[in-house]
């Protein structure tokens, strides 16, 4: 969801900067994730208005243009087929940055020598056509910088809504949150509709079939519109909502559902094909060819629009091809209506499309407000279209819906958030946010049909948490209700681990938990898989069973952007087969994954990571944990290769999963690179973890350091060596450590040479030469015995 700081500003009348409204209205729960300037992209760039085209000797797509930039005048080069003497545009000066890091410099093409470029939305940063230059209205001023023609010194809000909050899903609904904050009231656009002496009721007649599925359904009926494009302040609005502007009818309805959350749907009247509206359920095999021109099949699943004898619309999803507004357009049927979120949710699966208008249904739109969003879009369609609209709306409304009448107790609400608000204060909280409220102990909160969320008391405790603001919850008495728990060990656990992976050079992702079946399957394909029954979309239509699975889709993406080298960890659930009782059970887990090249510096050069730097970061993760060694055991899992594939054991018990990526599974994922991936289950690591740092004394007596330089079989592993040792030295041996490791002509084939460090010291004594001496051959005799090993002792 995306809304411009200056139409924010125009609903509420604020003074605050666009990064204040942010943070505030991150604060209350409506969280504003980007806050991006529009005119980032328009700096040197000016009105200029086109005087000449020359044609360009040996050049056939471009022309040398004359341009007046306000009392200057510039020849440029120019390929866009829609340049045309008279027009205005925008002109980028020399030392102009456009979109894409594209700046613009003296240049000569073809002989001809450009000092400048007229640009395309898209280089603008206002959108993605390029399909040829931006022509501005006429009476634009040249020389005047484009960035004040346009009125685009502004700021792009993008929102993270949570699902329950469908009334945030428009312009409205965030600045209502807005005046909330600052105890203000939004205002709302002010219109006085202008309707004809013809009654809409006598040409147009709405039955709906299936009241459950369609509570409520508008008509009205605007003639002799003139189909234009809409007027700049129109388009911008759109513009940075993310929408593209296509004619001044279609402009409208998308303009009234971001203003108001209300998603609307114009027909060609005279397309329409009777003068009834009759909104069923489709029956078996009906056919609909929808606005994409695709002709879906369709089941009693997808509600519909007909005109009584066939469809013309899936309900909430998409318009039908033959009803469209076209070019010719000249009479509208306006639909505005509520549909019950469930059937618009099967309806949309069942088409398989997804469309702004559906998410909101989908959520949940303001059913009270219907009629309203009609007499907006008619008043729009009469200023900017010339509609004559007809009067009255044809509102069929079987069973209206009624504000829900919730009982708070401003008591309950101090104890269960560990405050002292006063009453009087919860009251004008929600009155703020547009809620009735009578009574004082308990209130009587009459909830606005706009907000379907609040269903019980504690939804309105939660409203005047949010707005109070959390932060300005004192200390003194936080952590007293019963909304504020203590930290949990997963918590404490997965905080430390945040800690050691991102000095480590580690960045976290997040994932949602949801996977795509089939690449799931590619990794392990005779795990089970947990089906989700209403997938968002194909592609995430189970609940993953590893977070690798999620770790190998951020490789792909991260590759296909051209950021090779990662290293990334994850702390998340993964979900399994049924436990005995017949359940599936969820699980928190922990996946490092490295893939690429080391950072480089002045002393080190690039490398490629390898099997060893994920173990290391494992021993970074143990020492900070204290666990007891990590041992690594052969194992062979489905998606690793078998060169490279081990259990994490801890104890003889199994904690994990550690290895490389195999190039069959890496190439089905388009990963072109060796990834190193470990996975490991929380619960155990969490089990084994000791919190508690054991001080131990500097060392009073010397150190006795051994080396030992030994051949053995590559089949040998260096782990069940060093294990071996450490056994036989006791608890003398202070450390052992391998420091060299080699294989290649001088070990011959099939050998490898391992060079071990052995630190021998007693906390007691000093130790007698003889006795490490001692020790060191009862090592040699083990590694002999145990391991053929020819050894030579440093």
């Amino acid at each position: 969801m995306k809304i411009s700081y200056q139409w924010l500003m125009e609903l509420t009348g604020l003074d605050w900067s666009a990064h204040e409204m942010e943070e505030r209205l991150t604060l209350c729960g409506t969280a504003c994730e980007e806050v991006e300037p529009t005119a980032m992209y328009m700096d040197k760039v000016v009105v200029g208005v086109v005087l000449d085209l020359q044609p360009i000797e040996g050049a056939d797509k471009i022309r040398k243009v004359l341009v007046d930039i306000g009392g200057e005048k510039l020849d440029v080069v120019c390929g866009a087929p829609n340049v045309a003497v008279g027009q205005r545009v925008p002109v980028a000066l020399v030392g102009a940055r456009l979109a894409g890091g594209f700046e613009i410099k003296k240049a000569k093409i073809r002989g001809v020598e450009s000092r400048g470029m007229i640009c395309s939305e898209m280089e603008l940063g206002i959108s993605a056509d390029h399909s040829g230059i931006m022509v501005l209205e006429p009476d634009a001023n040249p020389g005047t910088p484009l960035v004040e023609h346009l009125g685009y010194d502004d700021y792009i809000l993008s929102f993270e809504l949570t699902p329950n909050r469908a009334d945030s899903m428009s312009a409205i609904g965030i600045a209502r949150d807005l005046a909330a904050l600052a105890s203000t009231r939004v205002r709302l656009p002010a219109f006085e509709l202008k309707e004809s002496n013809e009654n809409a009721a006598d040409h147009i007649s709405v039955t709906i079939e299936n009241p459950d599925a369609c509570p409520r359904f508008t008509a009205r009926i605007i003639r002799k519109i003139r189909i234009g494009p809409s007027p700049w302040w129109l388009q911008k609005k759109l513009l940075t909502a993310g929408m593209r502007p296509i004619s001044n009818i279609v402009d409208v309805t998308n303009l009234v559902m971001l203003e108001t959350g209300n998603p609307l749907h114009a027909f060609d009247l005279d397309k329409f094909g009777s003068d009834e509206v009759v909104v069923r359920l489709a029956r078996e095999a009906e056919k609909l060819v929808s606005l994409d021109g695709n002709e879906h099949t369709l089941t009693p699943d997808v509600l519909l629009v007909t005109n009584g004898k066939r469809p013309l619309a899936a309900a909430g999803v998409m318009g039908g091809l033959d009803s469209e507004v076209s070019e010719t357009t000249t009479n509208i049927l306006l639909e505005v209506a509520y549909f019950n979120p469930s059937i618009i949710r099967r309806s949309r699966k069942h088409l398989g499309l997804v469309t702004e208008a559906s998410t909101r249904f989908e959520k949940g739109v303001d059913p009270g407000n219907v009629a309203c969003a009609s007499a907006r879009a008619a008043y729009l369609f009469h200023e900017l279209c010339g509609g004559e609209v007809l009067r009255g709306v044809v509102d069929c409304y079987p069973n209206p819906i009624r504000p829900s009448v919730v009982s708070f107790r401003p008591g309950r609400c101090n104890y269960v958030l560990g405050t002292d608000f006063s009453p009087q204060r919860m009251s004008e909280i929600l009155s703020g946010l547009e809620f009735g409220v009578e009574g004082r102990d308990p209130m009587q909160v009459t909830v606005p049909t706009f907000r379907p969320d609040i269903t019980r008391e504690i939804d309105l405790i939660e409203e005047v948490a949010s707005i109070e603001g959390y932060d300005a919850i004192p200390d003194a008495v936080a952590n007293i209700g019963p909304l504020f728990t203590p930290i949990h060990t997963e918590e404490l656990f997965a905080e430390g681990v945040r800690r050691v992976l991102t000095a480590a050079g580690f960045d976290e992702m997040i994932g949602h938990g949801l996977a795509d079946s089939r690449q799931a399957s590619v990794l392990e394909p005779d795990l089970p898989q947990l089906r989700i029954v209403n997938p968002i979309s194909e592609d995430l239509n189970i609940m993953r069973n590893s977070l690798v699975l999620s770790g190998l889709t951020a490789v792909a993406h991260n590759i296909a952007h051209r950021n090779l080298d990662l290293r990334l960890f994850e702390i998340g659930k993964a979900y399994f087969p049924p436990d005995p009782s017949g359940d599936w059970r969820e699980e928190d887990r922990l996946m490092l994954l490295l893939s690429g090249n080391s950072p480089s510096n002045w002393r080190d050069e690039p490398r490629p990571f390898d099997f060893y730097d994920l173990t290391g970061a494992l021993e970074r993760l143990a020492s900070h944990f204290h666990w007891p060694g990590l041992q690594y055991n052969d194992e062979s899992y489905t998606y690793l290769d078998d060169a490279v594939s081990y259990r994490i054991n801890v104890r003889d018990a199994s904690v994990g999963v550690i290895g490389r990526i195999s190039v069959d599974v890496a190439q089905k994922l388009n990963i072109k690179q060796p990834v190193y991936v470990a996975e490991m289950i929380i619960p155990l690591l969490i089990d084994i973890s000791r919190d508690l740092v054991e001080f131990t004394p500097p060392p009073v007596y010397p150190a006795a350091p051994r080396d030992l330089a030994l051949i053995v079989d590559e089949s040998v592993r260096v782990g069940e060596i060093v294990s071996k040792i450490t056994a036989v030295a006791g608890q003398l041996a202070e450390a052992v450590e391998i420091f060299d490791l080699y294989s290649g002509k001088q070990t011959g084939e099939g050998k490898k040479s391992v060079g071990v460090a052995i630190t021998y010291r007693s906390q007691e004594r000093s130790l007698a030469s003889e006795e490490v001496d001692s020790i060191q051959r009862d090592i040699m005799d083990m590694l002999k015995r145990d391991f053929r090993a020819q050894i030579r002792e440093k």
